[in-house]
């Protein structure tokens, strides 16, 4: 199987998926309280799709970093309502320049488009790593056909974008634990001043994260691996 690095998943998803075995998906609700969109069958199935996308490796995977967390309050809110979406139609098929065209709501595609895969490949819970990847590399190219009103492609992309935010969002939106996804690319994160560094030059900067929400202790890079 092809090795693809995290970045080049990341930041432009190739026409295949090669992506390491998973030892463990963290799908647990945001500090032990029930999802407010998801159940609990639905986010045991995005962790293994948005860990297929953002496997662990040196860093923790996307649901140990809390991104089904972030997308569960992410559908519950205002995205998943639509309420930044014009959505009176008509519906035609459009270009990906035009952006999102299909008449469901986002919650109502992300509901759906989790139920369709249940028809491609069954329960996603137990499926090979390798059909995982089949699976994701058949959404990103607009197959196979999925049953209801979800485009496959459609799906991927909003997964795709939402899988990125949540990793790399301020912790604050619910994703991004310990600041993984900050860890990973160097960002510092929302300081308001740095005058205690303004100073400093070349020289590196070592200050771990923080968010606008931070808490003393936080910016830790600890999770379970």
């Amino acid at each position: 199987m092809p090795t693809y690095s995290r970045r080049s998943v990341l930041f432009g998803f190739g026409a295949a998926v090669g992506l390491a075995s998973l030892p463990r998906h963290a799908f647990a609700a945001l500090d032990g309280t029930p999802f407010t969109f998801l159940t609990d069958p639905e986010a045991r199935s995005l962790a293994l799709l948005c860990d297929t996308l953002i496997p662990q490796d040196d860093f923790p995977s996307a649901s140990q970093a809390g991104v089904v967390d972030f997308i569960d309050l992410q559908l519950a809110g205002g995205y998943g309502r639509g309420e930044h979406l014009y959505m009176d139609g008509p519906h035609p098929q459009g270009t990906p320049e035009q952006g999102y065209q299909s008449p469901l709501r986002p919650a109502e595609l992300w509901r759906e488009g989790l139920a369709a895969m249940q028809t491609v490949i069954g329960p996603l819970d137990g499926q090979p790593q390798s059909a995982l990847d089949q699976l994701m590399t058949g959404l990103s190219e607009d197959r196979p056909a999925l049953a209801g009103r979800v485009g496959a492609k459609t799906f991927f992309t909003e997964l795709h974008a939402l899988t990125n935010q949540g990793y790399f969002a301020d912790p604050i939106y619910g994703g991004n634990k310990g600041y993984a996804g900050w860890h990973m690319v160097g960002f510092p994160g929302a300081f308001g001043y740095f005058t205690d560094t303004v100073d400093a030059h070349n020289r590196p900067y070592r200050q771990p994260p923080m968010g606008i929400g931070h808490q003393p202790g936080t910016s830790d890079f600890n999770w379970e691996r």
